[in-house]
């Protein structure tokens, strides 16, 4: 009987040294587990702060853009509005004095006009000198640039020619405006 005995308690013995040891492969298993999530939990929370920090700037940003756009739109519209007064106001016309001579020279503005007791020898004619014309014409000087446009045009066929300026296409608007004035 002592024999039975001894037996039993070395199984028992055996077996509680098995269910010991699987229980601490469990518990090993279990704390690689909870490491390797502690682990990725911590990742995730880096990556959350990552996002939270990339969103902070996209925000910053797009409030940045927000005012752009809104400074765009005035912009725009205000391009809009002078774009309909531009295309409202009459129409420049300028005609190229020598269109096959290449000169060098100053380009100047000569007002040319049909003088108003002057005779028309057709409707078309009276109405294109109606208002008079602009003529662009390179020369050296004020003076080379109104002998030439009065070669062209002279008093005695009805012509009058005005003013020779500098012409105001190729000027500052500033400037153009100071011009005129």
């Amino acid at each position: 009987m002592t024999a039975i005995i001894l037996y039993a308690s070395l199984l028992l013995l055996a077996a509680s040294v098995l269910v010991n040891r699987m229980g601490e492969r469990r518990v090993r298993a279990a704390r690689n587990e909870l490491t390797t999530a502690d682990k990725d939990i911590r990742a995730m929370e880096q990556r959350v702060q990552e996002a939270r920090k990339t969103l902070e700037t996209t925000r910053g940003k797009l409030g940045g853009l927000e005012e752009t756009l809104t400074e765009s739109k005035r912009q725009a519209e205000l391009l809009e509005r002078q774009l309909d007064a531009v295309q409202q106001a009459p129409m420049e016309l300028f005609h190229v004095f020598d269109r096959l001579e290449a000169r060098p020279g100053t380009i100047w503005e000569v007002a040319v006009r049909r003088a108003p007791d002057a005779f028309f020898t057709s409707g078309a004619m009276a109405a294109s000198w109606r208002d008079g014309r602009a003529y662009l014409v390179v020369a050296a000087n004020q003076k080379e640039a109104l002998d030439r446009v009065a070669q062209r045009f002279p008093r005695v066929n009805g012509y009058e020619i005005g003013p020779v300026l500098t012409c105001r296409l190729f000027l500052p608007k500033d400037a153009a405006e100071r011009k005129r004035a």
